[in-house]
C-alpha cells in the first residue's frame, strides 16, 4: 500500500512542476515589471528637476527590464524629452518616433524636433500634420516637468503651419493660443525660436 501511495505522491508532484514552474516564472516577470515602473518614475523625476543625464540613465536600464507596451511608449516620451531639454534635440527624434502613435507628449515633441532640423519644407508640413491631428484642443499634459499648455500647443502649431506656408491655418491656430492664453498675444509665429520657448528648449 505505502508503496503505491509513494507512486502517486511521485507522479502528483510531475504533474505539478509546470505549475510551480510557471507560478515562479510569473512573479518574476511581475517583479520586472514593477522595477521598469520605477526606473521610469526615477526618469520623469529627475527630468523635472532638469537632471537629464540621470534621466537617461535610469530610462535606459528600464529598458533592459521587462517591459510592457504601454511601458515601452512611455519609456521612449521620456528618453525624448531627456534628450530634446538637454539640447540634443537631434538625438531625440528616434525615441518620439517610437512613442508618437500612443504620446501625445511624443507628437508634440515629435513636432518641435523636425521644426528644429528642418532638412527640407517636408519637415515643417509633417510638424504642422502631427499637431493638427492631435489636435491641440484636445491636448491634456500628462507630465508636469514638460511645462506643456494646451495655448502653447496651440502657438507651436501656428508655428509649423507658418513656417509650412500656410498662414491660414497659422493665424487659426494663434487665434485660438490667444484665446486660451492673453499673456502669448504677439508672439512671432514664423520663428523658430517661439517654438522652441513653447517647448522650454534651448536653441
Amino acid at each position: 500500500m505505502k508503496k503505491y501511495a509513494k507512486r502517486f505522491l511521485f507522479i502528483f508532484i510531475l504533474m505539478m512542476l509546470p505549475a510551480i514552474q510557471n507560478c515562479g516564472s510569473e512573479t518574476s516577470s511581475n517583479s520586472s515589471l514593477m522595477i521598469t515602473d520605477k526606473l521610469l518614475t526615477q526618469g520623469w523625476d529627475h527630468i523635472k528637476v532638469g537632471n537629464y543625464t540621470n534621466a537617461r540613465g535610469s530610462l535606459k536600464d528600464a529598458l533592459r527590464e521587462n517591459t510592457t507596451a504601454a511601458q515601452l511608449v512611455e519609456i521612449n516620451n521620456a528618453l525624448g524629452w531627456a534628450y530634446a531639454k538637454d539640447n540634443k534635440i537631434m538625438d531625440s527624434i528616434q525615441y518620439f518616433e517610437k512613442a508618437y502613435m500612443q504620446s501625445a507628449e511624443a507628437k508634440v515633441g515629435l513636432a518641435g524636433a523636425l521644426i528644429f532640423r528642418h532638412e527640407s519644407p517636408a519637415d515643417f508640413v509633417r510638424a504642422a500634420e502631427l499637431l493638427a491631428s492631435l489636435p491641440p484642443e484636445k491636448f491634456a499634459p500628462v507630465h508636469s516637468g514638460l511645462n506643456l499648455t494646451p495655448a502653447k500647443v496651440h502657438v507651436l502649431t501656428a508655428v509649423a503651419f507658418a513656417l509650412a506656408n500656410d498662414m491660414e491655418q497659422a493665424n487659426h491656430y494663434m487665434a485660438k493660443a490667444a484665446a486660451l492664453d492673453s499673456l502669448i498675444v504677439g508672439s512671432d509665429i514664423d520663428r523658430i525660436d517661439t517654438a522652441f520657448c513653447m517647448l522650454g528648449w534651448k536653441q
